[in-house]
């Protein structure tokens, strides 16, 4: 395949990401992360493997009726003979605070692997440059 194809895919493993965020689908997301998966989230936690992964989602989710979280890729950079890509975009996500909905904008960077075909998730780090207090 050629770069542009897997550019295309990866624009769509993410918004499929984004969707199953979106539906609250934590077997949706989980599909996308690679066993050794290891995220650095806003607040600096760090998350192993997809099982502690998908497990964050699923306790967001429980705890927070009103949580969203939406990725949009600005850059995408592919080394089609290995097999890896690197995405960097913009991120916002809003939680429930005690005293109202946080919301929060930042940057992103992704590893993406292409394993047996489709690109999964290896890595993710998102960095806070926004955050919007409830009023």
């Amino acid at each position: 395949m050629n770069v542009s194809t897997f550019h295309d895919q990866i624009l769509a493993a993410r918004d499929g990401i984004n969707q199953a965020i979106a539906n609250r689908d934590v077997a949706g997301i989980a599909a996308y992360l690679l066993p050794a998966y290891h995220v650095v989230t806003a607040r600096s936690m760090h998350r192993n493997g997809s099982e502690a992964g998908a497990k964050s989602w699923a306790d967001l989710f429980d705890r927070d009726p009103h949580a969203t979280h939406s990725r949009t890729p600005e850059q995408i950079h592919v080394n089609d003979g290995w097999g890896m890509a690197q995405e960097h975009g913009r991120w916002t996500a809003t939680v429930s605070t005690k005293d109202g909905l946080l919301r929060i904008e930042g940057v992103y960077a992704a590893k993406w692997h292409l394993v047996a075909g489709e690109w999964r998730l290896e890595v993710e780090i998102f960095t806070p440059l926004v955050v919007q207090q409830p009023k």
